[in-house]
């Protein structure tokens, strides 16, 4: 059955001309008066529409045209005072929208079309803890409102609750507040999810965009946030195949990030890419580091490195990989957590005033350079001959993006 919810109960768009005919009306321009909603909302499953209409001033010759400007809803019959249109199911993973034009000659008319979207998960969040702002760190404009939306909020730490649903999303916007502002608040508007690395007003940016359940993070394959009126209403598409909505009402205002001391411990200034060739690494297995029932692999990477000498040059990376309990088996890809099929993000340990690097970081021999791995993924491959690919895509804390290739050779030993 056909449910619309009207949104508005009258609306008239008119483009006309003087034409001379044989039933001109004294030269007043047709109109065409739409009857029914202007704006229609359809079920996910798919139905039939129906748009009423009349015209005033008619013209001998004349008849009325309807286009669809999607694919999915068409028009299928024109009558006297109706066009009927189908809407197809909705499988795209996100709610959508369209219109339906009619044409009388020069009149025209429009009425928008929406439809839902197929809801595994409807989510009420109640609270943003451990969402904040970022000032952008680049001259692209665009500042990170970090949201996270939930019912438990997170711990004393920042950490979450390893229980809980978390719905995290990086909204790219250019509104900001002066850094000795305490509280910036979340900007109305529509943000999409990104496909690229470079972060445009109303952008979603995936890379810091996710899902937790369980302590799992899992990607959005696609995301619609809508911020109005005091609430955030987002759907989502899972990389597991479930849409999700979250609604969430209350203060929009979330902390504004301060890092006296470092104001992030990346030293670099650009995006860092690189091609390495005949590298040699050393795989450490030391067992549970994160006390969660993985085993951890450090992985020591040199692009390289004398082992008479010591001497070192070029790139470096330490990466610690999470393999299930009793695996040693490397190879598969990595996204940023602290569980299985995860890298470790790289952090620092305050040693009063000095900082050791610890879990993943990328560096440059002699520590010229160095930079946490904060978020991204890497792919550990093998081919025939022992060779192994490691497949970089990360971002440090300052946003710099880290991203390439390390071939090559190593061991794999027990510490």
């Amino acid at each position: 059955m056909r449910r619309i919810l009207v949104l508005f109960t009258f609306v008239t768009m008119l483009v006309g001309c003087s034409e001379s005919g044989p039933t001109a009306n004294n030269g007043v321009a047709p109109v065409i008066v739409v009857t029914t909603e202007n704006s229609q909302w359809y079920d996910s499953i798919g139905d039939l529409g129906e748009i009423g209409y009349t015209i005033e001033n008619r013209r001998e010759g004349l008849k009325l045209d309807a286009f669809s400007n999607v694919d999915w809803a068409s028009v299928i019959e024109i009558t006297e005072d109706v066009v009927t249109f189908v809407v197809a199911p909705n499988d795209s993973g996100g709610e959508r929208r369209g219109t339906i034009e009619l044409r009388y000659g020069e009149a025209k008319a429009s009425v928008t079309i929406m439809q839902h979207v197929t809801i595994d998960v409807d989510f009420k969040a109640t609270t943003t803890s451990g969402s904040i702002f970022t000032h952008c760190n680049n001259d692209s404009g665009v500042h990170s409102y970090f949201v996270v939306l939930s019912t438990d909020g997170v711990k004393e730490d920042g950490s979450f609750y390893g229980g809980s649903k978390y719905y995290c999303f990086d909204l790219c916007a250019t509104e900001a507040v002066s850094k000795e502002t305490p509280t910036a608040t979340i900007p109305d508007g529509t943000y999409s999810l990104a496909v690229s690395d470079e972060m445009e007003n109303r952008d979603i940016n995936y890379m810091y965009s996710y899902y937790v359940r369980g302590g799992e993070e899992v990607a959005y394959s696609s995301a619609e946030v809508v911020v109005e009126n005091g609430s955030i209403v987002a759907n989502v598409a899972l990389a597991t195949g479930e849409n999700h909505r979250v609604e969430y009402a209350g203060s929009l205002d979330i902390p504004v990030y301060s890092n006296n001391v470092t104001e992030g411990l990346s030293t670099l200034t650009n995006n860092h890419f690189f091609d390495i060739e005949d590298g040699v690494f050393v795989g450490a297995f030391v067992g549970d580091l994160m006390y969660n029932g993985c085993n951890t692999c450090q992985v020591y990477m040199y692009e390289y490195i004398n082992p008479e000498t010591g001497e070192e040059r070029g790139d470096q990376f330490q990466i610690d990989l999470q393999l299930p309990a009793g695996s040693r088996d490397v190879c598969g890809e990595y996204t940023h957590g602290t569980t299985a099929g995860h890298f470790i993000p790289g952090s620092a340990e305050d040693l009063g005033g000095q900082y050791m690097q610890q879990n993943s970081w990328y560096m440059t021999a002699g520590y010229v350079d160095f930079a946490p791995l904060s978020r991204g993924s890497v792919l550990v491959e093998m081919d025939d001959t022992d060779l192994y690919f490691f497949t970089i895509d990360t971002v440090d804390d300052r946003g710099n993006i880290i991203r390439g290739v390390f071939r090559g050779r190593g061991e794999f030993i027990d510490w």
